[in-house]
């Protein structure tokens, strides 16, 4: 696949970097959350063929199975389960989970943290090396941050390279 760059995810204490395409930050960028919207999200997949890098290629849409609330997500897990299958025929592998926060610069509640430990979990045989992301409702890429969970601990990426917004 032949993707084009937004920005680069780079997480200093696993000396990965994460090529974000420009096709997934702009889906990003469409789904910000505004004032009195429900939180939204989706599931995140990488393709890891590329000959340039570990890419960010894909990010599902939000589902009208999901449930959820100003400050709460649940993906609804039949489409959760299909969407893994259907990215795996692909080539892609399930990464982790995305979803939007109604603050510019987001951070991990208690809630994401508790949510994306049992996402985890719950798909342990999909998941190596889980990604968490949440969409602010700032207007850069400094609004969209990501976390990588390692022995237990959210690891904050940085932004390294960002053609994004330019």
């Amino acid at each position: 696949m032949n993707h084009e760059l937004a920005w680069v995810w780079k997480w200093d204490k696993l000396e990965v970097e994460l090529n974000v395409s420009s096709t997934v930050a702009d889906f990003f960028n469409e789904y910000r959350q505004k004032k009195g919207e429900h939180e939204r999200g989706g599931q995140l997949f990488v393709d890891v063929n590329s000959e340039d890098g570990l890419w960010l290629s894909e990010a599902t849409s939000p589902h009208k199975d999901d449930f959820a609330g100003p400050t709460w997500l649940h993906l609804d897990p039949k489409r959760c389960k299909k969407e893994i299958l259907t990215a795996n025929q692909q080539g892609l592998i399930l990464v982790g989970y995305w979803h939007t926060h109604p603050e510019s610069i987001p951070s991990l509640s208690p809630q994401d943290i508790s949510s994306f430990r049992k996402f985890s979990l719950k798909n342990v045989e999909y998941l190596s090396c889980p990604l968490a992301v949440i969409v602010g409702n700032g207007q850069n890429a400094d609004s969209i941050r990501a976390w990588s969970l390692q022995s237990n601990d959210f690891i904050l990426g940085s932004i390294i390279k960002n053609n994004f917004n330019k």
